[in-house]
Order: structure tokens, then C-alpha cells, then sequence
């Protein structure tokens, strides 16, 4: 297999690990009291966590997007391979379904919900080479259309959509791993891309979100491990101004808006020994304030993460670094 360069889990990486992830106590069993308070069910009192069903296909670097009260979990990556897949949640229903897969296999790709269609933006492929590929798929004929492709082909992004655009945030452009600082932003009425103001400090697998009229990417990857650094872009004025930072190091997590925040679960973590984080920070845009909630029950590394009627769904990810086990499992967040 050739080298995979995600900043998350370099698979050459993945033997020399093994031992080290192995004596670090991450991801341990949960006691069985606390695995029983997890409710295969969408009822839950506030600030709490429960599971929904696991979805058909095990994955890493996926990405997920919403139509209506569905989920559509696509691509990313298994270790051994990159997926094109394209399993569909009803949040109504807690069932899953499989649709028509995408045409292009990647993982570390990024994926919004808009105009009734599920877009799939870059990514990278089995060898690591990042993509400017854009496919849009549509749930009522299950097919698939390609779009006017990145002006930057990047992977490890992030996307959100405002004001009926996707805005896609930073990524990695090249195979050296350093980090990108574009935004780029998408009209779908057009078909075609232009650029925006870059961000302040360039960052990967950051927590992006649309909050109101103005988007948030915190935390992220920035070419030599996680960061603290918190932005806002004021989408009318077209610029970012650095925020409250985070509360602790990391990237590659669960995120979504609810209401005026943002909201950061689980990542990647360096501190104490690299692993998995259980966190869930909310960020207050109004109040420019970080507030630490309910710890995720089972911390995960790579997830592809949604918002729906006010909750927030965590799919899939690798429980540990550096190591191929990679994960089926939903959790879902109420406020």
C-alpha cells in the first residue's frame, strides 16, 4: 500500500504505533453501567448523549451531509481501501439504506446538503493526492452529476453552506502536509467557484461550522499538530477575525451549528500521548465563550459528523491512533 498522508493516522505509521497506542489505556471498555445508558432511541434529556443505529459500512474520513431528516454518509476509507460509499440514515426512523455509490472513490473529503442535493467536494485518493473533484448526487432519481471541479485541489477540509453557497475552509493542497489557508465558495445557480478572503492561519480537519450569518473554524490541523486558533468569517464583509481560542488542542472531530454555537466533539488529541478525544466543547458566537459539556462516551478519531433537527450525529472514526480499527457506530447529541 502506498503511504497515506493524512495528518490523522499515516498508515506507514500504523505497526510502529501499534505498542504505543496499545499501552496508553485510550478507548479502554466503558463500564457496563455507563454502556446501558446509552439509548438506542432520539428521546433524550438535554446535554446528553445516545446511539442511534450503526451504519452498514465501517469508516474513517468520511464525510456526511443532510437533505431533509436524512444523513448520507460518504466515502472515506478503511485502510486497506478508499470507499465510495453512500449509506443513507432516516433520523425519523433510525434505519439505514444504501444509495447509488459515488461515481469517484476518496476519503478526507467534505460533503454539505443544499438545494435538496448532496454534494461531495475533493478529498484525496488511495495514494494521497488531493482532489479538486466536485459530484453531486440527487436522492429522488439516485444518481450522480459532476460539478465545476475545486480551483485548489485540497483534501482534509472542511465545508458548510450560508446565504445558498457552500464555503469550503482550508484542507491540504499538496502531498507535503502543510496546510491550506483557502476559502473557496461555491454557487450552485452558476456552477462555478470563486475565491474568498483566505483564512488567518491555515489549518486542516478544523471545526467549521455556519452559525447565523457567520461562519466558525476552530481548532485544526496546521503542519505540525493541533491547534487552539479560533476564527470568524463575517460572510457580508468578507473577512476573519481571530476569536476565543479553543479550550484544548486538537482536530478531525465531530462538529455542527446548533442554535448561536458551534459545537466540537471528540478528535485527535496529542496531549497527553496521541489518541482519541472524548471532549465536546460549544463555542457561543455572540458571547465569544467556550463551554465544556457532556464527554462523548466513546471517543473517536475521523468521524463524519451532521446536524439535524437540533442534534448532532457523530459517525463512524478510528477509537484509536495510529491503528486500523475503524468504527460503525453512531452517537447523537441533544443539546
Amino acid at each position: 500500500m502506498k503511504a497515506h498522508r493524512s495528518p490523522i493516522v499515516p498508515t506507514l505509521m500504523l505497526a510502529a504505533l501499534a505498542s504505543l497506542t496499545a499501552c496508553s489505556g485510550a478507548n479502554t471498555a466503558l463500564p457496563h453501567a455507563m454502556t446501558a445508558q446509552l439509548v438506542q432511541s432520539h428521546t433524550a434529556t438535554s446535554n446528553t448523549w445516545s446511539q442511534g443505529a450503526p451504519a452498514p459500512t465501517k469508516q474513517f474520513t468520511g464525510a456526511a451531509a443532510v437533505v431533509g431528516n436524512d444523513i448520507y454518509l460518504v466515502g472515506g476509507e478503511i485502510h486497506i481501501e478508499v470507499l465510495n460509499e453512500n449509506d443513507i440514515y432516516d433520523t425519523t426512523t433510525n434505519t439505514w439504506t444504501t444509495g447509488k455509490r459515488m461515481p469517484t472513490r476518496r476519503t478526507a473529503l467534505a460533503a454539505v446538503g443544499l438545494n435538496g442535493l448532496v454534494y461531495a467536494i475533493g478529498g484525496e485518493t488511495f495514494d494521497g493526492t488531493p482532489l479538486a473533484t466536485v459530484e453531486a448526487y440527487d436522492p429522488v432519481s439516485n444518481t450522480w452529476t459532476t460539478k465545476a471541479s475545486l480551483p485548489v485541489a485540497v483534501d482534509s477540509m472542511t465545508a458548510t453552506t450560508a446565504n445558498g453557497l457552500i464555503y469550503v475552509v482550508g484542507g491540504l493542497d499538496n502531498s507535503s502536509g502543510q496546510s491550506f489557508n483557502g476559502l473557496q465558495v461555491y454557487d450552485p445557480g452558476t456552477d462555478s467557484w470563486t475565491t474568498a478572503a483566505p483564512l488567518n492561519v491555515a489549518k486542516a480537519f478544523a471545526y467549521t461550522a455556519a452559525v447565523g450569518d457567520v461562519i466558525v473554524s476552530a481548532g485544526g490541523f496546521v503542519g505540525n499538530g493541533p491547534s487552539l486558533d479560533n476564527e470568524v468569517y463575517d460572510i457580508g464583509t468578507n473577512a476573519w477575525t481571530t476569536k476565543r481560542s479553543m479550550k484544548d488542542f486538537r482536530y478531525g472531530g465531530c462538529t455542527g451549528s446548533i442554535g448561536g454555537s458551534l459545537y466540537a466533539a471528540e478528535g485527535l488529541k496529542f496531549q497527553p500521548i496521541r489518541g482519541a478525544s472524548n471532549r465536546l466543547d460549544a463555542y457561543n458566537v455572540a458571547a465569544d465563550r467556550w463551554t465544556e459539556l457532556a464527554h462523548v462516551p466513546f471517543a473517536e478519531i475521523g468521524p463524519a459528523s451532521a446536524t439535524v433537527n437540533g442534534q448532532l450525529y457523530c459517525i463512524g472514526g478510528s477509537p484509536f491512533f495510529g491503528q486500523p480499527f475503524f468504527s460503525k457506530r453512531l452517537q447523537i447529541y441533544t443539546p
